[in-house]
């Protein structure tokens, strides 16, 4: 039988058995909504589509966890990025530097300097700590969850699925495209693995949209040109894995959450200071459509409550009850004692830039903020949630789904 060695020697592949090996490709659109999917003529040519549930709140590390651990928000516990924790802040030594204050460059440089070494990335939260007294950063940490570099093994006590992979030795590869580069050249080098560099599971992350969506919206001419040239570009490999592979070919694109356009922008420093407050006199974290609030004392409570329930008809704080709606749930305060959410279509100000016109973060029952899954096999329903993103790529694989996970596979 004719075999093929790796040039290194260190692993040698039967030719007939990897040709009968399972090879999934999966392909991640960022924010793709189910109706967008019209513009990429080769994507629209499936038959089995289905819309996904995004969770609440519908921001990328939230979502990320779900679709990488099978397993809901109240427990994976990544609903947002920045968490109150003094005591692990990577901010701690700055608590002293009062006199940074006055400089909103010397804040965005100390933010990206502290912040980049522990993700490889900057995260979301600059224009909020650029806000924010130097004396409140201590009080935060955050937690990205990573699908580049070296990605997260476990979020809490839960393997992901790059963890579960590497535990059965199941070789896969991730390339990551994120913005500003644009994806095209990159996907146009991505090739099917072949009998000298075998990867059962090819996992492509496509950042690009969700960044040009947010400034012009899914249904604009510079959107649809991006998606035509992506959907032309994995057609391509599509076809050069369906012709190795055969019916050992498992194909599915998919995103985390929708957009919806801003009809309305709240500042909510203005509206603190309109009742004789300083949004800065509370240690507080704002987020696109939330604002959440750590309280000292029950009088800032008081404060804050009264000063919010001017905000009626915009939105509502979340409750116990409506937490475990969504399964999104936690028994500390690390999100805060107090999270106020505005409604589709509102945001707050201080921290969208003014060439932004669409968000996401809204609630998973609004079809806009629905993502979508287009497949090559098909699919049990036409709504399917994120949690079960990581258990189609195990049975897919032909590997056991673990109990714990809430998802269960997409395939019939």
């Amino acid at each position: 039988m004719r075999k093929a060695r790796e040039r290194n020697g260190s692993q040698i592949f039967e030719r007939k058995k990897w040709a009968q090996m399972n090879f999934v490709l999966t392909v991640f659109i960022d924010a793709l909504k189910p109706e967008t999917v019209e513009y990429m003529e080769f994507l629209n040519s499936f038959e089995n589509v289905s819309r996904i549930k995004t969770e609440l709140p519908a921001y990328s590390n939230n979502c990320h966890a779900s679709m990488y651990t099978g397993v809901f928000p109240n427990k994976h516990k990544h609903h947002f990025i920045w968490k109150f924790r003094p005591e692990t802040s990577p901010f701690k030594l700055l608590s002293k530097l009062g006199v940074v204050n006055r400089s909103r460059r010397l804040k965005k440089f100390l933010y990206k300097s502290i912040c980049l070494p522990k993700s490889m990335v900057v995260p979301y939260g600059d224009v909020v700590f650029e806000n924010m007294p130097i004396s409140f950063w201590a009080n935060f940490d955050f937690d990205m969850v990573k699908f580049w570099g070296k990605p997260n093994s476990f979020i809490e006590s839960y393997p992901t699925i790059f963890e579960i992979l590497k535990r059965g030795k199941i070789p896969y590869r991730v390339i990551w495209i994120w913005t500003p580069f644009r994806p095209i050249k990159i996907l146009e080098r991505v090739n099917p693995p072949n009998n000298r560099d075998y990867r059962s599971w090819l996992y492509v992350f496509i950042g690009d949209i969700d960044y040009y969506a947010h400034k012009f919206g899914q249904d604009s001419p510079k959107i649809r040109e991006v998606l035509q040239k992506i959907d032309y570009t994995l057609e391509g490999i599509y076809s050069r894995s369906e012709k190795i592979f055969s019916d050992n070919f498992y194909f599915f694109v998919f995103s985390d959450h929708g957009q919806a356009e801003i009809r309305e922008k709240v500042e909510a420093s203005s509206l603190f200071s309109s009742h004789g407050r300083d949004l800065c006199d509370y240690i507080h974290f704002i987020d696109a459509n939330y604002l959440r609030f750590w309280f000292r004392n029950e009088r800032e409570k008081e404060e804050v409550e009264k000063i919010l329930s001017k905000l009626e008809g915009l939105g509502f704080t979340l409750d116990e009850e409506f937490l475990i709606k969504y399964h999104a749930e936690i028994s500390d305060n690390r999100y805060g004692d107090l999270i106020f959410y505005l409604d589709e279509g509102a945001v707050f100000q201080e921290i969208i830039p003014k060439d932004v016109r669409y968000m996401h973060g809204y609630l998973p029952d609004y079809p806009d903020s629905d993502g979508v899954c287009v497949a090559n096999r098909k699919i049990k329903g036409t709504r399917i949630k994120l949690q079960d993103i990581t258990p189609s790529i195990l049975q897919a694989l032909g590997l056991e789904i673990p109990d714990y996970m809430d998802g269960e596979p997409i395939w019939k």
